[in-house]
């Protein structure tokens, strides 16, 4: 298990995004909430986040919208960004270096655990800007 993080979860369903601090809570991580990709930001403004957990669709700022705006700030380019979504095809925003990381709703405890294990030991990011 990966060592205790600070994480952000971003999610415009309440239940999802509670559900979601629990598990990750349970786990030993510190771990805030926003319910869309614009509070989320400043969160990420304000405070110290190793990773980021974000819905794909939500309202005002969705997920892909928070990543590449993420991409282009030298102080969060380098940061992981795990995208949950139920739609099915997320593999170009794994190609282009937006995500670390897609889990597929409905998704175990186990999966987000190995999602979180996975990019956290991965070689760090760049700064790619998008």
């Amino acid at each position: 298990m990966t060592a205790r993080l600070s994480i952000l979860v971003i999610d415009d369903e309440f239940d999802v995004a509670e559900l979601l601090a629990e598990l990750l809570a349970a786990q030993g991580h510190q771990v805030s909430t926003a319910i869309n990709g614009l509070l989320g930001r400043a969160l990420l403004d304000t405070n110290h986040y190793d990773l980021v957990i974000t819905d794909f669709m939500m309202p005002i700022v969705g997920g892909v919208e928070l990543a590449r705006g993420m991409r282009a700030d030298r102080r969060l380019a380098g940061m992981p960004v795990i995208l949950i979504s139920a739609q099915h095809d997320l593999s170009p925003l794994l190609a282009a270096g937006l995500v670390q990381a897609t889990l597929q709703k409905p998704f175990s405890p186990k999966a987000l655990y190995a999602a979180i294990d996975h990019v956290m030991t991965c070689e760090p990011l760049r700064g790619i800007v998008v």
